[in-house]
């Protein structure tokens, strides 16, 4: 029976209402039209497209977006490989970088992103970054996701918001009178009553439609009492001969395939003449003409699966040729993936094992995770790299509970290549050394315990550099401040600051220059932190220097921000503020999500100083936090700006209650300057709610910590909330030479912000007005209209608002005009 699609006017004139919203779902099961409805539309209406389509597999995040950026990549090369090099974005910071880029896209023509099988890829970070594109609105960007089920996608919300054209079963399945159009098409010749009949039984589904088509056709009358898969069976696989029965069963252990790769993976030598024949007699074998591979339709994929029990002999032998068709295209996680199939363990633990393959995201691979869990450890021991390479993996993505587990399998292995005889003595150094490397992530922030194997490894090394952590990994977790990592508890900093410039360094010996410039970072912080100002310039000076000989990107941010908290303190505040984005544009450069986040924290943190609030990212003045990316969202120091951003809105009862509750996040691992930070929150707080001995009672608390230490600057950058307490305890305590010190400190600060005081971010009105309009959901078009100027001129609005609050997109733009006051509503402007 030949390929033929009839073309549905109804379905087509509700797709084209795909411009009057940035997502269309299109949702319904198997077997419903859905993707040849999209696709059909679109190529009709020869709309330019980005096809995504998902697979069923567990890949890693970063897998399934860097397919996502390959399929952006062949629209826009510089934009795919951007958010490639991003990364998948896990939280609020890094999808805001991903909505940075996608705002910066030119088209003048609409662009439409197809995310096909969306269902296949149930994962909570890419449903939110989904939701935050399209309550954006991106100019001429509209998402169309095609899927069976909508999952947690908050759809419901989106449709009642206006921001989704939602296209269900109901609307997709084929009416009585599309049924008969479809039959006519196909068998000209059908009767009455078997119209009826296929009518009744495929109740507008048309897979089934279809081959009850087929079925009539081999003279199997409709209605005929058998299952889907005796439908299947009779019309779409028993109509080939045995040889390419066998041949399709072999297919479907891919998803998707090249004719190359199918005839690599078969061994058949006319696949090219076999598929070309297959796609143009049955409609459940596509051809994707833009990637030019095949796809078979689930329908008949999932039937040809439960076949495959048929070839248990030759199963195996397949995975292993999928697997070796993936290594050699060095797409190294389907490559295991498919080994894994075939039960090749020893296969992907021996490339793993290799030093040139080791990398954290290999590691991860469908399937890993219970791979590493039921392989026998003294098959583990024989491929040390691979298996600290998989336990590294785990400490970084895990708690408290993971860091005892991991110590226990690294004190097992360390026992077997001691005790190990007839290896190599250099083989056995080099596999001590990577085990007590790792070892030191199991004692994250004890920094005696983490180096006190620093000369061990060196030995053992003997002039060679680590495997397994290199100057490419992110040294302070995302955190602008090395010390707060380290700095645990009260009476403590300078001996904490003592052991990192001791041992830390020592640590960029054996891994190409990881931490480089710690040493004078770690002086430069305690310094700033306990007022001595020149020996805080000088080791930030010369921590940046060192750190940019090695690449070390987040010391460099680290020894920035100690310069520019002190050229505040200092009155330098136009210079300390250009410095900032100098900074920033330097490190988006570097294109690494982590470093971006660790530049949000510290512009918080120095926004929220100058009582800037409408400059602090988004994400940090509202608390928009992933508390599962904690260790990269500067190990709570996150949480700290946020209360910064808090105490700048002047909102008190929020900050007493976050006060309370922060102390969680630093107690995890015991920030001490984060505790003292949250101090002051609480006496902030208790002053400007119940009075001036409630708040000096708090404070004294906290400053008793803090003498412990000398520590001075969480105060001094406070002083405009805590000046009035501290001059009252000052005349309580006229002697104390600590609290004159502190107040003497904080006199001068005070006095310097306002000898340069900054002008309050403010827009203009035709600024205002296209914020305004925007924010209701007018096109730019229609704001170029409403408001007699250029569309060009309403962008150009946009991007020095843009700019004006430091912000990526329109969203995030009307939130912050929002919440700062900077947006008036129409009936105000006069």
């Amino acid at each position: 029976m030949k390929k033929q699609f009839l073309k549905r006017e109804r379905i087509n004139d509700r797709l084209a209402r795909v411009y009057d919203y940035p997502l269309t779902i299109v949702e319904a099961p198997m077997g419903y039209g859905k993707t040849t409805a999209v696709r059909e539309f679109l190529e009709t209406k020869e709309i330019k497209s980005i096809w995504v389509t998902f697979q069923p597999e567990n890949g890693s995040a970063d897998y399934k977006w860097s397919k996502v950026c390959d399929e952006i990549s062949k629209w826009d090369r510089d934009t795919g490989e951007t958010l490639k090099q991003l990364g998948f974005p896990v939280d609020v910071p890094q999808m805001d970088q991903v909505l940075s880029v996608l705002n910066t896209v030119i088209t003048d023509e609409p662009l439409f992103m197809v995310l096909d099988d969306y269902h296949l890829t149930d994962y909570e970070p890419l449903n939110r970054l989904i939701e935050l594109i399209v309550t954006e609105r991106i100019e001429n960007f509209y998402l169309i996701i095609v899927t069976r089920n909508t999952g947690n996608l908050n759809s419901a919300e989106l449709v009642a918001k206006g921001f989704c054209n939602w296209i269900t079963q109901e609307v997709l399945k084929f009416t009585e009178v599309e049924v008969r159009d479809y039959c006519i098409m196909m068998m000209e010749t059908i009767s009455e009553k078997d119209l009826r009949k296929i009518t009744e039984y495929a109740g507008g589904w048309i897979t089934l439609t279809y081959m009850l088509l087929l079925g009539l056709e081999k003279g199997i009358p409709v209605g005929m009492n058998m299952t889907i898969d005796e439908l299947i069976s009779l019309t779409l696989f028993s109509v080939y001969d045995a040889l390419t029965q066998k041949y399709l069963i072999k297919l479907s252990i891919m998803d998707r395939f090249t004719a190359e790769q199918a005839q690599f993976i078969t061994g058949e030598s006319q696949t090219a003449d076999i598929l070309r024949k297959m796609k143009k007699e049955n409609s459940f074998i596509y051809f994707d003409e833009v990637n030019k591979t095949y796809q078979i339709h689930f329908v008949l994929l999932d039937f040809l699966r439960s076949k495959q029990n048929l070839l248990a002999d030759e199963k195996k032998a397949l995975y292993i040729r999928l697997g070796e068709w993936y290594l050699d295209k060095l797409n190294f996680p389907k490559a295991y993936a498919s080994f894994y199939r075939a039960g090749e363990i020893r296969r992907i633990l021996e490339h793993l094992n290799n030093p040139q393959n080791i990398s954290s995201e290999m590691a991860v691979f469908e399937g890993s995770q219970e791979m590493f869990e039921k392989t026998p450890l003294n098959v583990l021991y024989h491929y040390p790299m691979a298996y600290l390479l998989h336990i590294l993996v785990c400490l970084f993505h895990g708690n408290e509970r993971t860091a005892i587990g991991s110590r226990r399998q690294l004190d097992q292995l360390e026992q077997f290549y001691n005790k190990q005889d007839g290896i190599d003595q250099t083989y056995r150094n080099r596999i001590l050394a990577e085990i007590n490397i790792v070892k030191r992530f199991t004692v994250f922030n004890h920094i005696e315990e983490s180096t006190v194997t620093n000369d061990l490894i060196i030995k053992l090394l003997d002039g060679e550099q680590s495997y397994i952590m290199r100057k490419e990994n992110e040294f302070t977790f995302g955190s602008p401040h090395l010390s707060y990592n380290y700095f645990r508890e009260p009476g403590r900093y300078q001996k904490t600051v003592q052991l990192i410039v001791e041992k830390v360094p020592v640590y960029s010996q054996f891994t190409s220059g990881c931490g480089t410039g710690s040493e004078y970072q770690a002086r430069a912080e305690y310094s700033l932190e306990t007022g001595n100002w020149a020996e805080a310039e000088l080791n930030g000076e010369k921590a940046i220097f060192k750190a940019r000989t090695k690449d070390q990107h987040s010391i460099v941010i680290c020894g920035n921000f100690v310069l520019i908290r002190l050229m505040i303190l200092q009155g330098r505040i136009t210079a300390a503020l250009n410095r900032l984005r100098d900074l920033e544009k330097e490190i988006l450069e570097v294109r690494n999500p982590i470093y971006n986040t660790t530049m949000d924290i510290c512009k918080g943190y120095v926004y929220a100083n100058l009582e800037q609030t409408e400059m602090i990212p988004y994400w940090l003045q509202v608390g928009d936090m992933t508390t599962a990316d904690l260790l990269y969202q500067g190990v709570a120091l996150n949480y700290l700006v946020y209360g910064k951003a808090v105490a700048a809105s002047r909102n008190f009862v929020k900050l007493e209650i976050l006060s309370e509750s922060f102390i969680e996040y630093f107690s995890i691992y015991h920030n001490q300057l984060g505790i003292i930070h949250n101090g002051i929150f609480k006496a902030i707080a208790k002053y400007n709610l119940y009075g001036i001995e409630a708040g000096i009672n708090a404070l004294n608390k906290i400053l008793g910590e803090a003498y412990l230490d000398g520590i001075i600057m969480p105060f001094v950058e406070n002083a405009p909330f805590l000046i009035v307490m501290l001059r009252e305890i000052n005349d309580r305590q006229p002697k104390d030479q600590f609290i004159r010190w502190l107040l003497s400190v904080s006199e001068v600060y005070l006095k310097n912000l306002k000898n340069e005081e900054l002008s309050r971010v403010s827009l203009t009105l035709r600024e205002q007005e296209v914020l305004r309009l925007t924010a209701e959901g007018l096109k730019r078009e229609e704001i170029a209209k409403r408001l007699y100027i250029a569309p060009g001129t309403v962008k150009t609005h946009l991007q020095n608002v843009y700019k004006k609050l430091e912000v990526n997109g329109k969203n995030a733009a009307i939130k912050t005009a929002l919440k700062n006051g900077l947006l008036f509503a129409e009936n105000e402007k006069d």
